[in-house]
């Protein structure tokens, strides 16, 4: 796919390099891509302190500290879904479903009270425990 011709990067590129943090967090960004990704100078590129690629991008579109958090509860969910429905989750599908969401007005994706960012802990951490069996 040529992203030039992609009115989605076109429009917002930094979408592109989020949804890479995004496959990153959920350990499916290869390392061949994120060995490209900390070669492009992307602190030029978007005029950031940061220099770290993932730094950039949190930087760039102000994440919170817990936005990995909310990917990874996120993730974990659709994983779920996806098992009792009996399909297979593209994890480059979820990346693009979470940037869209996670844009939209009024989105709660990366919005805590103490307990639900304890309880998203707590979940994420089972399900971590689980893959690793």
């Amino acid at each position: 796919m040529d992203l030039s011709q992609d009115t989605r990067y076109q429009e917002t590129p930094v979408y592109l390099f989020f949804e890479k943090y995004v496959l990153d967090v959920i350990g499916k960004l290869p390392q061949d891509k994120i060995e490209i990704l900390q070669q492009i100078n992307l602190q030029a590129t978007f005029g950031t302190k940061a220099n770290a690629w993932k730094d950039v991008i949190r930087e760039v579109l102000v994440l919170s500290s817990t936005i990995d958090i909310a990917i990874l509860a996120q993730w974990y969910k659709a994983l779920e879904q996806a098992q009792n429905n009996n399909t297979d989750l593209d994890p480059n599908i979820f990346c693009k479903e979470f940037v869209d969401a996670y844009f939209e007005e009024n989105s709660v994706i990366d919005v805590w009270t103490e307990k639900t960012l304890e309880d998203a802990k707590q979940y994420i951490y089972e399900n971590q425990t689980l893959e690793n069996v």
